[in-house]
């Protein structure tokens, strides 16, 4: 899958969160799921985590 050619997403100079691959990528993704709908996700590409941009900040917040 070539997520910067198919989707625009954009590969981080940051390692996943869940895997610490640096493979990570920020952008929309298409997808089914109604709360990543039309929001700028984090994709790791070596494992698969997704998470809203929105969602990963309030969790950076309230550490």
């Amino acid at each position: 899958m070539k997520l910067k050619n198919e989707f625009g997403m954009n590969i981080l100079l940051a390692h996943c969160p869940n895997c610490d691959s640096s493979s990570l990528y920020c952008g929309t993704i298409p997808t089914a799921i109604k709360s990543l709908a039309n929001k700028e996700v984090l994709f790791c590409k070596a494992c698969k985590f997704v998470i809203s941009v929105d969602e990963y900040k309030k969790m950076l917040w309230h550490v």
